[in-house]
């Protein structure tokens, strides 16, 4: 957007299960641009 060079990251969200002690990590990419914060999800591998 603003034509600074966007970076893939890496990030991890864990939920927690109702009513157990359980939890589920899950991990997805996404393009940040570090001056302007837009953001946008990576596509997966193969797409």
């Amino acid at each position: 957007m603003c034509g600074e060079t966007m970076r893939l990251r890496e990030r991890e969200v864990v939920d927690r299960m109702p009513g157990t002690t359980q939890t589920k990590a899950t991990r997805y990419q996404e393009w940040v641009c570090p001056e302007c914060d837009y953001f946008e999800e990576a596509e997966e591998a193969g797409s």
